[in-house]
Protein backbone atom coordinates (compact mmCIF):
# COMPACT_ATOMS: atom_id res chain seq x y z
CA UNK A 1 0.00 0.00 0.00
CA UNK A 2 1.72 2.99 -1.23
CA UNK A 3 1.62 6.70 1.08
CA UNK A 4 -1.13 7.79 -0.30
CA UNK A 5 -3.54 4.67 -0.34
CA UNK A 6 -2.68 4.58 3.24
CA UNK A 7 -3.52 8.11 4.11
CA UNK A 8 -6.82 7.59 2.46
CA UNK A 9 -7.86 4.15 4.21
CA UNK A 10 -6.26 6.11 7.38
CA UNK A 11 -8.99 9.01 6.69
CA UNK A 12 -11.62 6.31 5.59
CA UNK A 13 -10.89 4.85 9.12
CA UNK A 14 -11.40 7.96 11.16
CA UNK A 15 -14.58 8.91 9.47
CA UNK A 16 -15.86 6.04 10.37
CA UNK A 17 -15.84 5.27 13.75
CA UNK A 18 -16.04 8.34 16.51
CA UNK A 19 -12.40 7.56 18.19
CA UNK A 20 -9.54 4.58 17.92
CA UNK A 21 -7.23 3.63 19.92
CA UNK A 22 -3.51 3.98 18.53
CA UNK A 23 -2.52 0.18 18.28
CA UNK A 24 -6.11 -0.63 16.75
CA UNK A 25 -5.68 2.04 14.15
CA UNK A 26 -1.88 0.68 13.27
CA UNK A 27 -2.87 -2.34 12.89
CA UNK A 28 -5.41 -1.88 10.70
CA UNK A 29 -3.19 0.08 8.68
CA UNK A 30 -0.11 -2.49 9.21
CA UNK A 31 2.41 -0.03 10.36
CA UNK A 32 3.99 0.95 13.74
CA UNK A 33 2.71 3.90 15.74
CA UNK A 34 5.79 6.19 14.09
CA UNK A 35 4.29 5.74 10.99
CA UNK A 36 0.72 6.27 12.15
CA UNK A 37 1.50 9.71 13.66
CA UNK A 38 3.28 10.45 10.54
CA UNK A 39 0.31 9.51 8.09
CA UNK A 40 -1.98 11.69 10.88
CA UNK A 41 0.45 14.66 10.27
CA UNK A 42 -0.12 14.41 6.73
CA UNK A 43 -3.42 14.70 7.19
CA UNK A 44 -3.92 17.37 9.18
CA UNK A 45 -1.17 19.05 7.23
CA UNK A 46 -4.36 19.15 4.65
CA UNK A 47 -6.82 20.66 7.16
CA UNK A 48 -8.43 17.80 8.92
CA UNK A 49 -8.80 18.23 12.75
CA UNK A 50 -7.50 14.92 14.59
CA UNK A 51 -6.91 15.04 17.90
CA UNK A 52 -5.03 12.69 19.53
CA UNK A 53 -4.70 11.58 23.20
CA UNK A 54 -1.89 10.26 25.07
CA UNK A 55 -1.53 7.77 27.56
CA UNK A 56 -2.70 3.66 28.36
CA UNK A 57 -6.03 4.64 26.67
CA UNK A 58 -4.92 6.98 23.73
CA UNK A 59 -5.89 7.47 20.69
CA UNK A 60 -6.98 9.59 17.98
CA UNK A 61 -10.57 11.10 16.57
CA UNK A 62 -11.43 12.91 13.69
CA UNK A 63 -12.78 16.27 15.10
CA UNK A 64 -15.39 18.40 13.36
CA UNK A 65 -15.45 22.44 12.34
CA UNK A 66 -12.07 24.06 11.23
CA UNK A 67 -12.44 24.16 6.74
CA UNK A 68 -14.34 21.53 4.58
CA UNK A 69 -11.44 19.59 3.52
CA UNK A 70 -12.34 16.37 1.13
CA UNK A 71 -14.16 13.81 2.57
CA UNK A 72 -13.68 9.95 1.58
CA UNK A 73 -17.09 8.03 0.67
CA UNK A 74 -17.09 4.05 -0.30
CA UNK A 75 -19.61 3.32 -2.67
CA UNK A 76 -22.18 2.46 -1.39
CA UNK A 77 -22.01 5.75 0.65
CA UNK A 78 -21.70 7.73 -2.40
CA UNK A 79 -24.40 6.20 -3.86
CA UNK A 80 -26.78 6.70 -0.66
CA UNK A 81 -25.97 10.76 -0.86
CA UNK A 82 -26.39 11.25 -4.33
CA UNK A 83 -30.10 9.29 -4.06
CA UNK A 84 -30.24 11.92 -1.66
CA UNK A 85 -29.32 14.57 -3.64
CA UNK A 86 -31.02 13.41 -6.72
CA UNK A 87 -34.57 13.39 -4.72
CA UNK A 88 -33.65 16.44 -3.40
CA UNK A 89 -33.55 18.20 -7.11
CA UNK A 90 -36.51 16.56 -8.27
CA UNK A 91 -38.73 17.49 -5.19
CA UNK A 92 -37.63 20.97 -6.05
CA UNK A 93 -35.85 21.66 -2.74
CA UNK A 94 -32.80 23.54 -2.01
CA UNK A 95 -33.52 26.40 -4.70
CA UNK A 96 -35.74 24.50 -7.16
CA UNK A 97 -33.14 21.96 -7.07
CA UNK A 98 -30.37 23.60 -8.64
CA UNK A 99 -27.96 23.34 -5.32
CA UNK A 100 -28.56 20.14 -5.40
CA UNK A 101 -28.07 19.25 -8.64
CA UNK A 102 -24.41 21.44 -8.56
CA UNK A 103 -23.34 19.33 -5.60
CA UNK A 104 -23.99 16.27 -7.49
CA UNK A 105 -21.92 17.29 -10.27
CA UNK A 106 -19.14 17.81 -8.03
CA UNK A 107 -19.42 14.82 -6.34
CA UNK A 108 -19.31 12.88 -9.74
CA UNK A 109 -16.01 14.48 -10.75
CA UNK A 110 -14.08 13.63 -7.63
CA UNK A 111 -15.66 10.01 -7.78
CA UNK A 112 -13.80 6.74 -9.00
CA UNK A 113 -14.94 5.67 -12.32
CA UNK A 114 -16.70 2.82 -11.19
CA UNK A 115 -18.55 4.82 -8.49
CA UNK A 116 -19.34 7.93 -11.13
CA UNK A 117 -20.59 5.75 -13.52
CA UNK A 118 -23.33 4.66 -10.67
CA UNK A 119 -23.97 7.80 -9.80
CA UNK A 120 -24.18 9.43 -13.34
CA UNK A 121 -26.26 6.50 -14.20
CA UNK A 122 -28.68 7.10 -11.22
CA UNK A 123 -29.00 11.50 -11.69
CA UNK A 124 -30.00 10.13 -15.71
CA UNK A 125 -32.38 7.87 -14.61
CA UNK A 126 -34.53 9.95 -12.10
CA UNK A 127 -37.82 11.41 -13.26
CA UNK A 128 -37.87 14.91 -12.66
CA UNK A 129 -41.38 16.77 -11.81
CA UNK A 130 -43.71 18.11 -9.13
CA UNK A 131 -42.34 15.24 -6.95
CA UNK A 132 -43.50 17.21 -2.90
CA UNK A 133 -40.85 17.43 -0.11
CA UNK A 134 -40.61 14.97 2.46
CA UNK A 135 -42.69 16.46 5.35
CA UNK A 136 -40.78 17.60 8.36
CA UNK A 137 -40.62 14.19 11.01
CA UNK A 138 -41.01 11.54 8.25
CA UNK A 139 -37.97 9.40 7.15
CA UNK A 140 -36.96 7.94 3.93
CA UNK A 141 -37.32 4.18 3.53
CA UNK A 142 -33.79 2.82 3.71
CA UNK A 143 -32.81 1.46 0.37
CA UNK A 144 -30.11 -1.26 -0.53
CA UNK A 145 -27.50 0.36 -2.60
CA UNK A 146 -25.92 -2.06 -4.74
CA UNK A 147 -30.19 -2.23 -6.37
CA UNK A 148 -30.73 0.98 -6.83
CA UNK A 149 -27.18 1.25 -8.65
CA UNK A 150 -28.37 -1.96 -10.70
CA UNK A 151 -31.27 -0.22 -11.39
CA UNK A 152 -30.16 3.38 -12.36
CA UNK A 153 -27.73 1.88 -14.69
CA UNK A 154 -30.62 -0.73 -16.35
CA UNK A 155 -32.76 2.36 -16.88
CA UNK A 156 -30.09 4.22 -18.18
CA UNK A 157 -28.79 1.61 -21.07
CA UNK A 158 -32.15 -0.11 -21.56
CA UNK A 159 -31.24 -3.09 -19.90
CA UNK A 160 -33.72 -5.88 -18.80
CA UNK A 161 -33.30 -7.00 -14.94
CA UNK A 162 -34.36 -9.86 -13.33
CA UNK A 163 -35.74 -8.29 -9.55
CA UNK A 164 -36.86 -9.80 -6.60
CA UNK A 165 -39.57 -8.35 -4.40
CA UNK A 166 -40.66 -8.74 -0.98
CA UNK A 167 -44.53 -8.30 -0.74
CA UNK A 168 -45.49 -6.78 2.17
CA UNK A 169 -49.49 -7.29 2.08
CA UNK A 170 -52.20 -9.33 0.31
CA UNK A 171 -51.88 -13.09 1.70
CA UNK A 172 -48.62 -14.00 1.15
CA UNK A 173 -46.61 -11.21 3.40
CA UNK A 174 -42.58 -11.78 3.85
CA UNK A 175 -43.40 -13.71 0.19
CA UNK A 176 -40.45 -12.78 -2.72
CA UNK A 177 -41.74 -13.00 -5.81
CA UNK A 178 -39.47 -12.80 -8.79
CA UNK A 179 -39.98 -10.57 -11.47
CA UNK A 180 -38.51 -9.86 -14.83
CA UNK A 181 -38.57 -6.27 -16.36
CA UNK A 182 -37.88 -3.79 -18.60
CA UNK A 183 -36.77 -0.84 -16.17
CA UNK A 184 -37.62 2.74 -17.76
CA UNK A 185 -37.40 5.54 -14.57
CA UNK A 186 -36.61 5.89 -11.01
CA UNK A 187 -38.91 7.96 -9.54
CA UNK A 188 -38.63 10.04 -5.94
CA UNK A 189 -41.85 10.28 -4.18
CA UNK A 190 -42.10 11.67 -1.09
CA UNK A 191 -40.04 9.88 1.22
CA UNK A 192 -39.90 6.59 -1.20
CA UNK A 193 -38.18 5.57 -4.30
CA UNK A 194 -40.30 3.93 -6.81
CA UNK A 195 -39.71 2.18 -9.88
CA UNK A 196 -41.77 2.67 -12.77
CA UNK A 197 -41.03 -0.78 -15.18
CA UNK A 198 -42.62 -2.66 -17.89
CA UNK A 199 -43.04 -6.82 -16.00
CA UNK A 200 -42.86 -9.40 -18.67
CA UNK A 201 -45.75 -11.00 -17.38
CA UNK A 202 -48.22 -8.11 -16.13
CA UNK A 203 -47.44 -5.03 -18.35
CA UNK A 204 -46.39 -1.72 -16.41
CA UNK A 205 -45.91 -1.59 -13.26
CA UNK A 206 -44.75 0.82 -10.16
CA UNK A 207 -42.85 -1.12 -7.95
CA UNK A 208 -41.19 0.55 -4.27
CA UNK A 209 -37.48 0.27 -4.64
CA UNK A 210 -37.29 -0.34 -0.73
CA UNK A 211 -38.89 -3.92 -1.69
CA UNK A 212 -36.92 -4.74 -3.87
CA UNK A 213 -33.85 -7.22 -1.93
CA UNK A 214 -31.98 -8.45 -5.27
CA UNK A 215 -31.74 -6.68 -8.76
CA UNK A 216 -29.33 -8.52 -11.48
CA UNK A 217 -28.64 -6.96 -14.95
CA UNK A 218 -29.35 -9.82 -17.36
CA UNK A 219 -26.86 -8.57 -20.08
CA UNK A 220 -30.53 -8.38 -22.94
CA UNK A 221 -31.13 -4.60 -24.43
CA UNK A 222 -34.64 -4.45 -24.91
CA UNK A 223 -36.17 -0.75 -27.28
CA UNK A 224 -37.40 1.42 -24.70
CA UNK A 225 -41.19 2.26 -24.52
CA UNK A 226 -43.05 5.27 -23.48
CA UNK A 227 -44.51 5.42 -20.22
CA UNK A 228 -48.56 4.96 -20.66
CA UNK A 229 -49.62 8.70 -20.53
CA UNK A 230 -45.79 9.64 -21.64
CA UNK A 231 -44.65 11.02 -17.89
CA UNK A 232 -43.19 8.56 -15.12
CA UNK A 233 -44.39 10.68 -12.59
CA UNK A 234 -47.88 11.03 -13.37
CA UNK A 235 -47.98 7.43 -14.28
CA UNK A 236 -46.64 6.75 -10.62
CA UNK A 237 -49.41 9.26 -9.08
CA UNK A 238 -52.29 7.98 -11.50
CA UNK A 239 -51.38 4.09 -9.77
CA UNK A 240 -50.56 4.79 -6.14
CA UNK A 241 -53.16 8.08 -6.17
CA UNK A 242 -52.28 11.49 -5.07
CA UNK A 243 -49.52 11.92 -2.36
CA UNK A 244 -50.50 13.48 1.13
CA UNK A 245 -50.52 16.65 1.46
CA UNK A 246 -48.11 18.60 3.70
CA UNK A 247 -49.94 20.67 5.93
CA UNK A 248 -47.48 23.70 7.61
CA UNK A 249 -48.09 26.54 10.25
CA UNK A 250 -45.80 29.59 11.90
CA UNK A 251 -46.56 29.64 15.88
CA UNK A 252 -45.67 32.44 17.51
CA UNK A 253 -44.60 31.70 20.84
CA UNK A 254 -44.60 34.54 23.28
CA UNK A 255 -41.46 34.11 24.72
CA UNK A 256 -37.62 34.96 24.26
CA UNK A 257 -35.97 32.78 21.62
CA UNK A 258 -33.25 31.72 24.54
CA UNK A 259 -35.86 30.23 26.64
CA UNK A 260 -37.78 28.33 23.91
CA UNK A 261 -34.55 26.76 22.86
CA UNK A 262 -33.16 25.82 26.34
CA UNK A 263 -36.87 24.26 27.04
CA UNK A 264 -37.25 23.03 23.74
CA UNK A 265 -33.78 22.57 21.65
CA UNK A 266 -34.19 18.77 21.87
CA UNK A 267 -37.14 18.73 20.46
CA UNK A 268 -37.48 21.26 17.62
CA UNK A 269 -34.88 23.84 16.13
CA UNK A 270 -36.76 25.77 13.07
CA UNK A 271 -36.85 28.76 15.57
CA UNK A 272 -36.21 32.27 14.89
CA UNK A 273 -36.57 35.96 17.34
CA UNK A 274 -39.19 38.38 16.58
CA UNK A 275 -41.23 40.95 18.49
CA UNK A 276 -44.82 40.34 19.55
CA UNK A 277 -47.20 42.83 19.28
CA UNK A 278 -46.87 44.00 23.05
CA UNK A 279 -43.02 45.06 22.10
CA UNK A 280 -41.84 41.49 23.90
CA UNK A 281 -39.40 38.91 22.68
CA UNK A 282 -41.09 36.49 21.14
CA UNK A 283 -40.31 33.41 19.03
CA UNK A 284 -41.75 32.07 15.57
CA UNK A 285 -41.54 28.61 14.95
CA UNK A 286 -42.06 26.59 11.62
CA UNK A 287 -43.74 23.55 11.73
CA UNK A 288 -44.69 21.14 9.19
CA UNK A 289 -46.12 17.45 8.57
CA UNK A 290 -49.06 15.62 6.74
CA UNK A 291 -51.10 15.08 9.62
CA UNK A 292 -52.58 17.61 11.18
CA UNK A 293 -52.84 15.69 14.12
CA UNK A 294 -48.73 15.70 14.82
CA UNK A 295 -48.52 19.32 14.74
CA UNK A 296 -51.12 19.60 17.24
CA UNK A 297 -48.98 16.69 19.27
CA UNK A 298 -46.15 18.87 18.80
CA UNK A 299 -48.12 21.85 20.54
CA UNK A 300 -48.07 20.19 23.58
CA UNK A 301 -44.42 20.84 24.36
CA UNK A 302 -45.06 24.52 24.32
CA UNK A 303 -45.49 25.77 28.10
CA UNK A 304 -45.72 29.54 27.06
CA UNK A 305 -49.15 31.26 25.28
CA UNK A 306 -48.97 31.15 20.92
CA UNK A 307 -50.86 31.97 18.42
CA UNK A 308 -51.10 30.08 15.01
CA UNK A 309 -50.67 32.62 11.97
CA UNK A 310 -51.08 31.12 9.18
CA UNK A 311 -52.92 27.81 9.17
CA UNK A 312 -57.06 28.41 9.90
CA UNK A 313 -56.81 24.41 9.76
CA UNK A 314 -54.25 23.92 12.72
CA UNK A 315 -56.54 26.36 14.94
CA UNK A 316 -59.50 24.74 13.96
CA UNK A 317 -58.46 21.51 15.05
CA UNK A 318 -57.17 22.71 17.97
CA UNK A 319 -60.60 24.72 18.93
CA UNK A 320 -62.31 21.29 18.22
CA UNK A 321 -59.94 19.16 20.82
CA UNK A 322 -59.99 22.12 23.00
CA UNK A 323 -63.27 21.10 24.57
CA UNK A 324 -61.99 17.40 25.39
CA UNK A 325 -58.78 18.94 27.27
CA UNK A 326 -60.81 20.70 29.21
CA UNK A 327 -62.99 18.22 30.40
CA UNK A 328 -60.14 15.54 30.85
CA UNK A 329 -58.27 18.70 32.58
CA UNK A 330 -61.92 19.05 34.94
CA UNK A 331 -61.99 14.76 35.76
CA UNK A 332 -58.25 14.63 36.54
CA UNK A 333 -57.01 12.68 39.49
CA UNK A 334 -55.51 14.55 41.90
CA UNK A 335 -51.64 15.45 41.29
CA UNK A 336 -49.23 13.59 43.38
CA UNK A 337 -46.09 16.16 42.11
CA UNK A 338 -43.93 15.58 38.80
CA UNK A 339 -41.70 17.09 36.82
CA UNK A 340 -41.65 19.55 34.18
CA UNK A 341 -39.22 18.46 31.61
CA UNK A 342 -38.41 19.29 28.46
CA UNK A 343 -39.51 17.16 25.18
CA UNK A 344 -37.20 13.89 25.54
CA UNK A 345 -34.39 15.23 27.64
CA UNK A 346 -35.16 16.04 31.31
CA UNK A 347 -35.43 19.59 33.33
CA UNK A 348 -33.42 22.59 31.73
CA UNK A 349 -34.02 24.54 34.23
Amino acid sequence: MSTTERALHLLELLQARRSWAGGELAGRLGVDGRTLRRDVERLRALGYRIEARRGPDGGYRLSTGGDLPPLVFTPDEALAVAAALASSAASGAADGGEVALTALAKMEQVMPAAVRRRVRALRSSVAFGGTPNAAAGAYPAPLDADVLGVLALACRDAERVRLTVMNTGGPTPGRETARHVEPAALVPRHTRWFLVCRDLDDGWRVLRVDRITRAAATGARFEPQEVPGGDPVAFVTSRLGAPPREHAATILIHAPIEQVQAYMGGFAADFAPTTAADGRPATLWRIADVRLEVLAGGLLWVRWPFEVLDSPELAALLRDRAAAFTFAADHAAPSHGGTDEAPGEGSRE
